[in-house]
């Protein structure tokens, strides 16, 4: 509970003689915390990711859907980042907040797409060595303005501008397994 400031209040008895009472109130005050911004995968958080996304499957990109995104958002923006090597798969920006799904395996209209480790524009499906296994980072950025830089941009300098810009960002992992 809060209290509250004391409150001046005039009872019968005191108005009637011309007095001021004060009375202390307490006042209870329900706080619950927004929902958390987020972005929601096909895997769970540091899941396994199905092949699907994988070169050893179709290699097209996950459907994502921002979440909990709040007012004062104009743009969204989402990198994979494989952990250990850094290597970008996918750096996106400039989502439209009143389109906030990322559809399977298409790219989004008016989004920015920097260039990823294999050389080119948009999503490069992860692919660890034969026999091994790879985590990489989903990361999602909240942002208050549009990106202005070029489709084709290379991945760092994208995601320094979106890091630098972002009031608001979720991220995960998820496991990519090669047979």
């Amino acid at each position: 509970m809060v209290p509250s400031a004391p409150i001046a209040a005039i009872t019968p008895s005191a108005s009637a003689l011309g007095q001021t009472q004060t009375v202390a109130a307490e006042t209870t005050v329900a706080t619950t915390a927004p929902a958390a911004f987020g972005i929601v995968a096909p895997w769970a958080d540091g899941g396994t990711a199905d092949v699907t996304y994988t070169c050893q499957g179709d290699g097209v990109s996950p459907e994502l859907t921002f979440v909990n995104v709040a007012s004062d958002i104009v743009t969204l923006a989402v990198t994979i980042v494989e952990e250990s090597t850094k290597s970008v798969q996918w750096a996106m920006a400039n989502i439209d907040v009143a389109n906030p799904t990322i559809p399977l395996g298409s790219p989004v209209p008016g989004a920015i797409q920097a260039v990823n480790a294999n050389g080119t524009v948009g999503y490069f499906a992860p692919c660890p060595p034969a026999g091994t296994s790879s985590t990489y980072r989903l990361t999602g950025y909240a942002i208050p303005q549009q990106i202005e830089l070029p489709d084709g941009v290379d991945s760092a300098t994208l995601i320094q501008a979106l890091e630098a810009a972002a009031l608001d960002v979720t991220s995960g992992t998820f496991v990519v397994v090669s047979p």
